[in-house]
């Protein structure tokens, strides 16, 4: 499935425990290798508490991701120097 930067924007994002963890507000992609590298996430109310206003989703932690929604691992990365490498999508 192709999903659009127009779809991606704002699609809620849900951990495979079904906890909201926000909605999509950026990607970035590698110039190079043309494959996102890394899934900027505005936090919901209760997850901003938790873990700050942003949060920073890996390819790799995607479990699964359509038109409705994306399911993440319950493993979250804050800090952006620990993602080194991109997925490849």
């Amino acid at each position: 499935m192709n999903l659009s930067t127009r779809q991606l924007k704002n699609l809620p994002v849900y951990s495979k425990n079904d906890d909201c963890l926000g909605k999509i507000k950026e990607i970035e992609i590698d110039s190079n290798s043309h494959n996102i590298t890394k899934y900027i996430i505005k936090s919901s109310q209760i997850t901003e508490r938790l873990a700050g206003a942003e949060l920073i989703i890996s390819p790799s932690q995607v479990v699964s991701i359509d038109n409705q929604k994306m399911i993440v691992e319950d493993n979250i990365i804050r800090d952006k120097n620990l993602i080194k490498e991109p997925a490849a999508i």
